[in-house]
């Protein structure tokens, strides 16, 4: 059976840009340019949504810098003993901190480890201080930077002002608001956003996944190639983001009040569930998108065709005005709720804006 790609590893086959990462073309060509030019800065705040790929684009980045034996500046090998070990999360030159090693270090404390504490920072900046020991690069990858508490923000604007010259701080995040000014400014920001559907498929099919369970997954990946890797090869990932679609028809389903009700909740807890409710709301959006694609006769374009009869359902009894009314104002909440407006208004916003559940001429 073929298997995908275990996530924090990566694949040996290349995409178009000579790097194991497809869909990021202009992002890969900035830092290959830079390896080339030897400009290479000592921190990038690598951004982008969960799931999108960012930690096998960051530990891309480090094989290049770290081949041993490149066959052009910019470019990885994937061969040599310090590419392997990179690929393998074993490279002594090249360390990841992010909430997962945190709990595993402090798995007694009893701690929530919802974030990334001072106490990590000092982690990182004690091995940002050690010179590389088998490469001329020392590469440290922050993952979940968007957990930073502010007080550990704040004592690694130390080591972003003054690092070694022998040091690449990779900065991930989810989401740049959650990150100090003062850390923004210090990084080169390299934004990967969601890739074309074609080009997940693709990543798949490098890694071994069939062609039809690769189209499968790649439609309801929105683009994000890390999460349709993780979905290959846990079957639970696929039955969290079918429960979410669940979730969406209920509440699209549910009558005035219980939309309002779910708004309301979802806003009073979003300070608590803040990733888990935009999941949510993208999954809400591509469900009114499914019934408005369907309403105009493109049904090849589907991200959940597994669930056309439900579209259908909607699409048949709404007009075309009706669900794009809806699928805006799932973009407006969105942009709203990023933008730090206050979540139970811009929730409760966006379902008034729905048109009559159930609706006209059903039963």
């Amino acid at each position: 059976m073929a298997t995908a790609t275990v996530p924090g590893q990566l694949a040996s086959a290349k995409g178009s840009s000579g790097w194991p990462i497809w869909g990021h073309d202009a992002a890969v060509a900035t830092l290959q340019q830079a390896i080339r030019r030897s400009r290479v800065r000592h921190a990038y705040l690598i951004a982008g949504p969960e799931g999108v790929g960012k930690t096998t684009f960051a530990l891309a980045f480090a094989q290049a810098l770290c081949c041993q034996e490149p066959p052009a500046p910019g470019l990885m090998c994937s061969v040599c003993l310090a590419c392997r070990k990179i690929g393998r999360g074993v490279h002594p030159d090249v360390q990841t901190f992010s909430l997962a090693r945190q709990a595993a270090l402090a798995e007694k404390s009893g701690g929530k480890n919802t974030s990334l504490t001072i106490e990590t920072v000092r982690d990182i900046c004690s091995t940002v201080a050690l010179r590389p020991m088998e490469s001329s690069w020392r590469v440290v990858i922050v993952d979940d930077g968007e957990t930073l508490q502010d007080i550990a923000q704040e004592a690694l604007l130390k080591t972003l002002e003054e690092p070694p010259p022998f040091v690449v701080l990779l900065l991930l995040s989810d989401d740049l608001e959650l990150l100090l000014p003062t850390i923004r400014s210090r990084c080169q920001t390299v934004d990967l956003r969601s890739v074309r559907t074609a080009a997940v498929v693709e990543s798949l099919l490098a890694a071994g996944i069939g062609r039809e369970r690769a189209e499968e997954i790649a439609a309801l990946s929105g683009g994000r190639p890390g999460w349709a890797h993780r979905a290959a090869a846990d079957r639970k990932v696929l039955q969290r983001r079918m429960e979410a679609v669940d979730r969406a028809f209920s509440w699209i389903a549910g009558s005035g009040y219980d939309r309002l009700v779910t708004a309301v909740r979802l806003g009073d807890t979003f300070s608590k569930r803040r990733p888990e409710t935009f999941t949510d709301l993208e999954t809400l959006l591509g469900v009114w998108r499914d019934a408005l694609l369907l309403h105009a006769d493109q049904p090849h374009y589907l991200t959940y065709r597994g669930d056309a009869e439900r579209l259908n359902e909607l699409a048949r009894d709404w007009t075309m005005n009706d669900l794009h009314r809806a699928v805006c104002s799932v973009q407006t909440c969105i942009g709203h709720l990023e933008a730090n407006v206050r979540p139970r208004l811009a929730l409760e916003a966006m379902v008034l804006e729905w048109p009559t559940s159930p609706p006209p001429g059903r039963p």
